[in-house]
């Protein structure tokens, strides 16, 4: 019987597949699949009637990743994946994709098409602002990781609720990415800039206080299950669009998430609007537009900033409101709990800009930096600031906050 077992489909399979488990479409004669996704691990399809227009968006796991052949997954990741866009979908309704259809057999997930969004990345290297972002990334995260704690959904639900996000497969390739291999080269994969190269050596795999905090880090994102994190919530899972002069946004691929220690998601938010700032600095976007420049470097420094204070508000309000227990009603605990996030978050923040610099997993926002002299200014900038946020969290979080 079709799709009765797992393989991967291809365009007409698509179709077939989408007409048969959905009504969203009339016909299936004049619809057309193409692929759409650029991510290493699954694959992402487009599904439209070349009438109407009308879209869908298909995502589908195979056991073979989709960049490299030989890397093996296993599939009930897609399951995993659907269960999360479920409470994205109850919990912040208008920051995610709705969900139409999921499929364990065929590893499958049907989900809304958010074409009239733009990737966040794309969007910020073009020098486009997006007033109250770093608001609605906030509220995101306190949403759905920080309402998924033991201190609001109780000990005994969030133990049987974070057993079904067990994720071991793609919490290992972010423990190595991240945590070892920018600092341990043991793979000999590390992609360094030429004529960085010496000095970014020295700089990560040869100061042992360093090693030591972030192996941590390391020791942390792995063992607390504070509350159901995304795991890869960067400025390229970020959609987002101007409508009616607010902003709107829409977190996709949720596919590392497990229970994790919510920091981490915050602290990849942060890196990567510095990402931005430095692309801004120090890339030929604003050549010829120094005022467009200034009030745009003004804006991503108000973003980093305001990400923490927001996050601050929206957490008392979350933790004032949903605990049950009287010994976490203390004030002075709420306060100490959400400042111990933020101090991570600025931690975090740092493995992620260094891991972009020398790991094999790079960002664009590096890499088209195609002047010598600036590339080497903007990695060592970068690299400072992230081992300063490692070794110093509190006083670079001091001097962020100021």
């Amino acid at each position: 019987m079709r799709f009765s077992s797992h393989y991967k489909m291809e365009g007409d399979d698509i179709i077939d597949y989408v007409f048969e488990h959905t009504n969203f479409f009339d016909s299936n004669e004049n619809l057309v699949c193409e692929e759409i996704g650029d991510g290493n691990i699954n694959y992402v399809y487009r599904i439209f009637d070349n009438n109407t227009k009308k879209s869908i968006i298909l995502k589908q796991a195979d056991v073979q990743t989709r960049v490299r052949p030989d890397g093996y997954l296993n599939p009930d990741r897609s399951t995993r994946e659907a269960e999360v866009l479920k409470l994205y979908n109850e919990y912040s309704p208008d920051c995610s994709p709705k969900l139409i259809y999921t499929d364990s057999v065929m590893a499958a997930i049907i989900m809304e098409d958010i074409g009239s969004y733009s990737n966040l990345r794309t969007e910020l290297m073009t020098g486009k602002i997006f007033y109250g972002l770093e608001k609605l990334i906030a509220g995101f995260i306190v949403d759905t990781s920080l309402s998924s704690t033991d201190l609001c959904l109780g000990y005994q639900k969030k133990s049987q609720t974070a057993s079904k996000f067990y994720n071991p497969d793609l919490c290992k390739i972010t423990e190595d990415l991240v945590f070892t291999h920018p600092y341990k080269d043991v793979r000999g994969r590390n992609i360094l800039f030429p004529e960085n190269a010496e000095w970014l050596k020295k700089k990560f795999y040869e100061d042992s206080k360093l090693i030591a905090k972030v192996a941590a880090l390391k020791e942390k994102f792995n063992n607390y299950p504070q509350g159901l994190i995304h795991g890869d919530l960067h400025s390229g899972s970020i959609f987002v669009k101007t409508e009616n002069e607010k902003t709107k946004i829409k977190i996709i691929d949720p596919e590392f998430a497990f229970y994790g220690p919510i920091a981490y998601d915050l602290g990849n938010v942060l890196a990567h609007f510095i990402f931005a700032e430095s692309y801004a600095k120090y890339s030929t976007l604003f050549a010829d537009e120094q005022k467009q420049k200034a009030d745009f470097l003004l804006w991503i420094e108000n973003a980093k900033k305001d990400l923490l204070k927001f996050f601050y508000i929206f957490a008392k309000d979350c933790l004032s409101k949903n605990i049950k227990d009287p010994m976490y009603k203390s004030e002075i605990f709420i306060d100490d709990y959400i400042e111990k996030i933020k101090i991570d978050t600025i931690s975090f923040c740092g493995t992620e800009l260094n891991r972009r610099i020398i790991g094999s997993a790079k960002t664009p926002e590096i890499t088209s930096i195609k002047q010598i002299e600036s590339r080497i200014l903007l990695e060592r900038e970068l690299a400072e600031t992230g081992c300063a946020m490692i070794l110093n969290p509190e006083e670079v979080l001091r001097g962020l906050e100021a």
